[in-house]
């Protein structure tokens, strides 16, 4: 019987909401998606601005699928240039990008986020350099244990006034709220990463994340 595969990828560049002072949607802004065949799927935004509260300069997502030999092979990347977040994070670039392998023989899941990266943050107005392993994921067999954790490394904010690491890895900001960098997602067909979560916790509420994306899929039969 012919071996088939149901492809997954996503790619996007941030979305959201508010919640207070009042409350509105953030669309997805430059959304990629693959069928289950596959194939090759890319979107674009351009001089994105809401309120004084999200704007940046460009969002670009690819996603794609495709057979190689022995294994599917998927890939979604995602940038956003020009973040500016209620001028308290900034960056000059912000990139996820996840690729994986499944290899056609054994059935063996690979995955690698190597490529996420940050550009020029900046938190509060302090630079803040952000560590990713790209090994840490870079091949995992097959398991059915969700997986949810950060791939940062714990970040120095000794110097920056005002600024504080939590017990569950966010950053806290007075007076803004809290960001969580570099997030994963594994379960047993699915890989994701965003870059930044941020929660809005001050006169202004809500949620904002990305850049965002999410390979792998699933052996058939």
């Amino acid at each position: 019987m012919e071996q088939k595969f149901l492809y997954h990828a996503l790619a996007s560049g941030v979305s959201g909401h508010i919640t207070l002072p009042f409350q509105h949607v953030i669309e997805v802004q430059a959304p990629s998606a693959l069928p289950f065949t596959g194939g090759y799927s890319t979107s674009r935004a351009e001089n994105f601005r809401y309120e004084h509260i999200l704007s940046f300069s460009s969002a670009h997502t690819v996603a794609t699928g495709s057979e190689s030999g022995r294994s599917f092979n998927t890939l979604a990347t995602a940038t956003i240039e020009g973040l500016n977040i209620l001028n308290m994070v900034t960056a000059d670039r912000v990139t996820a990008r996840l690729a994986s392998k499944y290899t056609k023989d054994t059935g063996d899941q690979s995955a690698t986020f190597a490529g996420s990266h940050f550009q020029n943050l900046r938190i509060g107005g302090y630079p803040v350099e952000v560590k990713i392993d790209p090994e840490q994921l870079k091949s995992s067999r097959r398991s059915e244990r969700v997986q949810f954790g950060t791939f940062a490394a714990p970040i120095d904010l000794e110097s920056r006034w005002g600024l504080e690491r939590l017990d569950d890895g966010a950053i806290h900001i007075p007076e803004f709220g809290r960001i969580y960098l570099a997030e994963f997602l594994v379960t047993g067909c699915y890989r994701s990463i965003t870059m930044f979560r941020v929660v809005l916790g001050c006169a202004m509420e809500g949620l904002l994340a990305g850049p965002h994306a999410s390979t792998n899929g699933e052996g058939m039969p």
